[in-house]
């Protein structure tokens, strides 16, 4: 067995096979074939060799031949204790050329492997310092939240459009003088500052009055999940019919006792236990950015050569997401992503897109994960599922069955955000972001009520670290149709 490195961190493993060898697996193909059919004069699998070889020809045979002798080759090569653990996927075969009945030929088995390389920098990165400033703006939208279902709607008294205020309007969206599809609605309810809309949009709106026109001019997100509009100018001619304001229930101590919130009784209090709880979520959204930010910079420094399979088993992994969601709302799937305002083209170019970079990830993070002796210790693991326990009324072995893959991925996950946050330099402005490679931006979801005007927000966020893939120890190959010169 010769074995040879080839590109996308696959091995091609070369094995000689003797001409005896290949008559031998003739033999064994003709005990298979020979049973499956009838020829005139004989009962089912009892025609000689000579008889079905003259009905047949001896071509017939060489696909199954093959098959035999490929399945050899695998037995062989899992044999190799030290090799089978870098082996993922399945056993591509491969007859060399030269094959022929009655000579000595060469046949492969190109497999991916687990893919090597150095890990690029991944402490000390820069990283913009986190924000975790709360302002009164936004604990007042918070306790405005509580009140909502309190509020009443009601025209507002000056139709001039305000910041927080609801509009109600008619857009048209162009591009370089062309409507484009989904970018025109009539009546349309927008709070304004709400950040429904791609940026700029809902700024230019404030101080239009009631049956006011304007153009509107704004550009498309580069990443905006419709890609024939990402990164275009455009203008949304837009008239204004209505403006509205809620109007909410003054607050009182009387009110904030109803309200039942963290124990609060007073406006003190409320206000005090909101701010918390915004402080709280901005700290885990400060957090997630940072880690986001970071983990882009190792990707963009990374140089994987990705085994296919690796990617495609991602690839197949989001599309089937899809294809479920498409079945639940009984629509085909090619209308449902018609919907998401894409072309099935443009989806699969997202898919490929997202998948290689997920799986790229998985593969950093693990051999980080490696390096750093991150991996999570049995007795960790075993209080998370006593942990669980607790909730679920299941013993902890039970859990451990069920779990033990899921607690594994949490905790290393885990010790990997924390070590690389740990790791990170804080400044006070955005770095500047490595440009080697491209990020990945998923296809938007449908929505019940949707336009190409709103924000598609693409946030990546990191999938969750895994284990080296273990070698499949049952692997064979896939059946051979290459015809005999």
């Amino acid at each position: 067995m010769k074995v040879t490195k080839i590109e996308h961190s696959q091995l091609k493993l070369t094995f000689d096979v003797t001409k005896d060898e290949f008559e031998k697996a003739l033999d064994q193909a003709f005990e298979t074939k020979n049973k499956e059919v009838t020829i005139k004069g004989f009962r089912k699998g009892a025609a000689p060799r000579s008889i079905f070889e003259k009905t047949y020809g001896i071509e017939s045979l060489f696909t199954e031949a093959l098959d035999v002798i490929f399945n050899e080759k695998v037995k062989e090569a899992v044999s190799d204790k030290e090799l089978v653990e870098k082996f993922i996927g399945r056993f591509e075969p491969v007859v060399e050329e030269g094959f022929a009945r009655g000579k000595d030929f060469q046949v492969s088995l190109v497999i991916d492997t687990y893919p090597e390389f150095d890990l690029p920098q991944y402490k000390g990165i820069e990283v913009k310092a986190k924000d975790l400033k709360v302002t009164e703006k936004e604990v007042k939208a918070a306790i405005d939240a509580l009140l909502q279902k309190d509020a009443t709607m009601e025209k507002k008294a000056e139709q001039v459009i305000a910041d927080g205020d609801y509009a109600v309007f008619d857009f048209v969206g162009s591009v370089d003088g062309v409507e484009f599809p989904g970018g025109k609605a009539d009546n349309y309810e927008l709070q304004i500052g709400s950040g429904q809309f791609i940026p700029g949009f809902e700024d230019q709106m404030i101080g239009m009055k009631a049956e006011e026109t304007k153009d509107i001019n704004v550009t498309f997100p580069e990443n905006y999940g419709q890609a024939d509009l990402a990164g275009k100018a455009a203008v949304f001619k837009v008239t204004v019919h209505e403006v509205k304001e809620q109007k909410f229930p003054e607050l009182t101590d009387e009110y904030v006792k109803g309200l039942n919130v963290n124990g609060a009784n007073t406006k003190a209090e409320l206000k005090a236990a909101k701010k918390a709880e915004l402080e709280a979520a901005k700290a885990q959204s400060e957090k997630d950015r940072q880690f986001d930010f970071i983990v882009n910079q190792i990707l963009d420094a990374a140089k994987v050569d990705m085994p296919k399979s690796m990617i495609q088993e991602r690839v197949d992994q989001f599309k089937s997401q899809y294809e479920q969601q498409a079945k639940m709302y009984n629509i085909p799937f090619e209308k449902f992503v018609e919907l998401m305002g894409t072309t099935i083209e443009q989806f699969n170019d997202q898919a490929n897109r997202q998948a290689e970079r997920q799986a790229l990830f998985n593969v950093v993070a693990s051999k980080i994960i490696e390096v750093e002796k991150l991996a999570p210790s049995k007795e960790a693991i075993e209080a998370k599922a006593e942990e669980d326990s607790k909730l679920n009324k299941k013993s902890k072995e039970e859990n451990l069955q069920a779990n033990y893959a899921r607690y594994y991925s949490d905790l290393a996950y885990q010790a990997l955000v924390d070590l690389l946050l740990s790791n990170a330099k804080e400044v006070a402005e955005e770095p500047k972001k490595a440009a080697t490679a491209e990020k990945a931006a998923a296809p938007k979801k449908a929505a019940a009520k949707s336009t190409t005007a709103k924000k598609t927000t693409t946030a990546k966020k990191a999938e969750t670290a895994e284990k080296k893939p273990a070698a499949k120890k049952t692997t064979t190959a896939k059946k051979t149709t290459k015809k005999a010169e």
